[in-house]
């Protein structure tokens, strides 16, 4: 996301500074199917706010911050406005240029920076196979 940050209109990326987005377990924006929650379960995910832009706090670098299954809308504007913008920058960060796709053989790890990086897992395994997936998350680095 550092990619499609820097790669925005001037006047695009000022436009953006400092808005913030509010995320929700299940937006009524959501592209893709989402897992149900449990009712206790869902009582215990809170909507939050998070920034368009971030600040990398290792390498002081931006990058934007989207998630198209999350954000609802950006606080502080009209919801027409706030969709319109969100599906600018959606439709920009998921250019293929700023796409990794890996081609999985057995044995693979993947390693990769939230903070900079938007994902999504395809279905695209080879012969069938599924994912397994074990999430580590290193002190210090959860989003703010």
């Amino acid at each position: 996301m550092y990619a499609a940050y820097d790669d925005l209109a001037p006047e695009l990326r000022q436009r953006i500074t400092g808005l913030r987005v509010l995320h929700k377990y299940d937006s009524s924006r959501k592209g893709t199917r989402i897992a149900k929650l449990k009712p206790e379960e869902a009582q215990e995910v809170s909507d939050v706010s998070h920034p368009l832009v971030r600040t990398h706090p290792e390498t002081g670098r931006k990058a934007l911050y989207l998630n198209p299954n999350r954000m609802e809308a950006v606080l502080g504007i009209r919801r027409a406005d706030s969709d319109a913008l969100l599906d600018t920058l959606t439709r920009h960060a998921i250019q293929e240029k700023y796409q990794y796709r890996h081609r999985w053989r057995q044995g693979d790890v993947l390693i990769w920076d939230n903070r900079c990086t938007m994902h999504k897992a395809n279905a695209d395994y080879p012969d069938g196979a599924r994912r397994l997936m074990h999430r580590i998350i290193v002190e210090g680095t959860v989003p703010v």
